[in-house]
């Protein structure tokens, strides 16, 4: 069922994203959950792809509701949404993946991929929308993930989280959108954890938005988790603090990000000295004008 990619160069010439990361053999798959394209479903389209092809997956618009996680589990695929002239960051509620079960997240990502414009939105009240799992390491893990330009919407679920990256290592979260709309989140928007004695390495978390989070864009898991990355460029906009490192050392840099709070306690879980003691970098952050 996959499209050879010489007869259908027009399908994807319109998105750059998706054209750069088709492999040389890939092969191009449609989800359209009215049943006209390829697929019906996410979940379809994925295990039709083979690891290491360079397979890529566009969303057509249109929300799919799953009861079950769909399961991002091969290796070097991309999916991407069809263009259809929308703001990056609102693309996603146009092309969401709604989990309305209530003992797991709408979906988990446990291969090396490329999600482009897709929306996420989980039911769990305990947990998160999307998880990105690193527990085996390595390129037969949830590492080397790109997210960008999704969006984390709320749907009236007071989740925990809306991210959870657990033992990653080289995951990219740019120009997202984490929406807390009215009811936030009651954790944090992004929950880094450690997988065994794993943590989280050569992340990087750039140029987000995050809305009325109520409680921490960013926490760290309880416990003793090595943590490397770069925080940069990210806007908080609302209620809600920046990052809480929860007495977890690590060598984050936080740097030209912009807070609707003033620093020190007002925007972090503890003051900017102390985090600087823990391990973490602060540079050109941006605070609260009086």
């Amino acid at each position: 069922m996959g499209i050879d990619w010489g007869l259908n160069v027009g399908k994807l010439a319109d998105d750059a994203e998706a054209l750069a990361s088709l492999g040389q053999e890939g092969q191009v798959f449609e989800v359209d959950s009215s049943g006209v394209g390829d697929f019906s479903t996410m979940q379809e389209a994925i295990d039709a792809c083979v690891d290491w092809r360079g397979d890529v997956i566009i969303k057509k618009a249109g929300t799919e509701t799953v009861t079950t996680p769909v399961l991002f589990n091969k290796k070097g695929i991309t999916v991407v949404t069809e263009g259809m002239g929308l703001p990056p960051e609102a693309a996603g509620e146009r092309f969401a993946i709604y989990g309305s079960h209530t003992d797991g997240p709408a979906a988990i990502i446990s291969q090396p991929c490329r999600i482009i414009g897709l929306g996420f939105i989980g039911s769990e009240a305990a947990g998160g929308s999307l998880e990105v799992d690193g527990t085996t390491g390595g390129f037969s893990g949830g590492n080397f993930v790109q997210l960008k330009s999704c969006r984390f919407s709320h749907w009236g679920v007071a989740k925990a989280h809306a991210l959870i990256l657990q033992g990653t290592g080289d995951v990219w979260v740019e120009d997202c959108y984490f929406d807390g709309y009215t009811a936030g989140y009651t954790v944090s928007a992004i929950h880094i954890e450690k997988a065994g004695s794993s943590g989280s390495w050569a992340t990087r978390i750039m140029r987000n938005t995050f809305l009325n989070v109520t409680t921490y864009a960013i926490k760290m898991k309880t416990a003793a988790v090595p943590v490397r990355g770069i925080v940069k460029g990210n806007i908080v906009i609302g209620a809600g603090k920046f990052f809480d490192d929860n007495d977890v050392s690590g060598s984050f840099g936080f740097y030209d990000n912009w807070l609707p709070t003033a620093t020190d306690t007002a925007s972090y879980g503890d003051t900017v000295s102390n985090l600087i003691s823990a391990g973490y970098k602060f540079a050109d952050n941006h605070y609260s004008e009086s």
